[in-house]
């Protein structure tokens, strides 16, 4: 069972996280995409729990998103439309990952 100073902990984690979430375009995206760290989050999923989950090393959990496909890199045809179309997206940075979501339009 999670104690007072853990649970004030994600508090503190999930308001940064929150704070750190930023509109960002393709263009922003694209180098965290060649050096292979980017990760499309599902829409299904709450990006600041994605960034908590990885921050804290919480294996099994990603490893599930990972299988689920709730976690995936952009494939070449993501990629492709994207580079022609550009786009905004909802991006946050956990180190050494940048995870993005498709904005609702």
């Amino acid at each position: 069972m999670a104690d007072n100073s853990d649970l004030e902990k994600g508090i503190l984690l999930a308001d940064k996280f929150k704070e750190e979430i930023g509109t960002v375009s393709w263009s922003w995206l694209r180098p965290h995409e060649k050096r292979k760290v980017l990760f499309r989050v599902a829409a299904e999923l709450d990006l600041v729990e994605v960034a908590i989950a990885v921050a804290e090393d919480r294996t099994a959990k990603v490893k599930s998103w990972l299988e689920n496909s709730d976690l995936t890199q952009p494939t070449l045809k993501q990629v492709a439309i994207w580079e022609k179309s550009g786009g905004l997206f909802l991006g946050i940075i956990v180190k050494p990952y940048v995870f993005f979501k498709e904005t609702i339009e």
